[in-house]
């Protein structure tokens, strides 16, 4: 058994190795389907799709902008729009959109775009899922 301290200095250490190993990992359903990317200045997206009773859930989210920010953003599957919205980040800069979709046989192919408006930054993620 080890001494008190030692065992928080464990924990401790722990956590942060789950922090930087990305801890969003841990969040994640298995069979999802996810990709990650970075736009300009410095925003970080991640598409995701997941098995939904049947139809696939499809989140789309914006990380790092600058909070306030209105940007556009666009879902497609297998090329047909199934979202189009504009929403304005939140105060800390992230934004998140969620559609469940019809799961058609075979793989399907989802696109996200997101435009800041008033300029600049376009983002863009896809991946292919077949549940």
């Amino acid at each position: 058994m080890l001494p008190p301290e030692l065992h928080m200095q464990n924990v401790f250490f722990s956590l942060a190795v789950l922090a930087i190993l990305g801890s969003p990992a841990l969040h994640a359903k298995d069979g999802d389907v996810v990709r990650r990317g970075q736009c300009a200045d410095g925003v970080k997206t991640k598409l995701t799709a997941s098995p939904e009773n049947g139809q696939i859930e499809v989140e789309y989210e914006l990380d790092d902008a600058a909070p306030g920010e209105l940007w556009r953003v666009i879902l497609r599957k297998n090329g047909k729009v199934i979202l189009r919205t504009s929403q304005r980040t939140n105060g800390v800069g992230d934004l998140e959109v969620r559609k469940v979709t019809p799961n058609t046989s075979g793989a399907d192919r989802i696109e996200a775009v997101a435009k800041r408006q008033g300029g600049g930054t376009t983002c863009r993620l896809s991946l292919r899922a077949g549940f």
